[in-house]
């Protein structure tokens, strides 16, 4: 099992996280774009290197975000219409996401396995996640799931945001 930190830089005209474990080792530093269209945010490693991109779609009636990653199948997640509470759903449908997405209170599922629980921290400054991986028989299968973690808690997390800011 491997925890992550999600933390928002709370002064900042674009949206930048870092992602820490433990440790506060740097894993990822998360940098969206400020006046690009398409909205897109990079997933760098520890040195700088791009390992995946988030983009949202602007020609979309509602929104819809691609997660792109070198060694991941592209997924894609879509808001549908609903009355209450968000839903969205996700491309592949071997993603899946259980529990309570608006609270960022939830479990993230490939294949009916679970790999990740992200939980948001209640009091704290900026936004802030910590996030559970477990660990999968092959380390480059971790690797490839704690990135595509990484991206879904990014692009849920911008668009609660988006739908807070229209409220």
């Amino acid at each position: 099992m491997k925890q992550l930190y999600v933390k928002q830089k709370v002064f900042s005209a674009a949206e930048k996280f870092t992602v820490r474990d433990n440790d506060n080792q740097i894993h990822y530093y998360i940098k969206g774009s400020l006046f690009n269209a398409p909205k897109t945010f990079e997933i760098q490693d520890a040195q700088h290197n791009i390992v995946a991109q988030i983009t949202k779609k602007v020609l979309a009636f509602l929104p819809k975000f691609i997660i792109e990653s070198r060694n991941n199948p592209t997924v894609e997640i879509k808001k549908e219409l609903s009355l209450l509470r968000p839903h969205y759903t996700f491309s592949p449908q071997n993603i899946t996401v259980k529990g309570d997405l608006f609270e960022m209170n939830f479990s993230i599922l490939n294949k009916n396995e679970e790999i990740a629980t992200i939980h948001k921290k209640i009091l704290s400054w900026g936004d802030a996640y910590e996030i559970t991986i477990l660990e999968q028989q092959d380390s480059e299968d971790s690797l490839n799931n704690e990135i595509l973690v990484v991206g879904l808690v990014v692009a849920i997390d911008y668009m609660l945001a988006q739908d807070r800011s229209q409220v």
